[in-house]
């Protein structure tokens, strides 16, 4: 299943990004994998899809959450069912605290 909504919603989020951070159209495509002019516009339209290789990329330069990366582009093939089970199973983590244990000598 392929939703357009979805592609379009993440394509808007990366076009927005390279604005607001002044990344170079070349730049970016470089950096995340783009080999063409044509194939970059054709995502930007809607018309292709994100790869998952491509989101550790699109994230890092973008400076934006890997994990929100991850569930818009699951977003593009799955519906509203498995994005939530993958929502349920792919959440932030909270840091564990690194205590030193608790000492009884004075």
């Amino acid at each position: 299943m392929s939703n357009p909504e979805a592609r379009l919603a993440l394509a808007n989020l990366i076009t927005d990004r390279m604005t607001e951070l002044g990344i170079p159209r070349a730049d970016f495509m470089k950096f995340t994998g783009f080999t063409t002019e044509s194939s970059f516009g054709s995502y930007l339209a809607g018309f292709s899809k994100l790869h998952l290789w491509q989101v550790p990329l699109v994230a890092k330069i973008l400076q934006l959450d890997e994990r929100q990366i991850l569930l818009m582009c699951l977003e593009q093939n799955h519906d509203n069912w498995c994005m939530e089970l993958f929502r349920r199973h792919i959440r932030v983590r909270a840091r564990r605290k690194t205590t030193e244990p608790n000492s009884t000598s004075n």
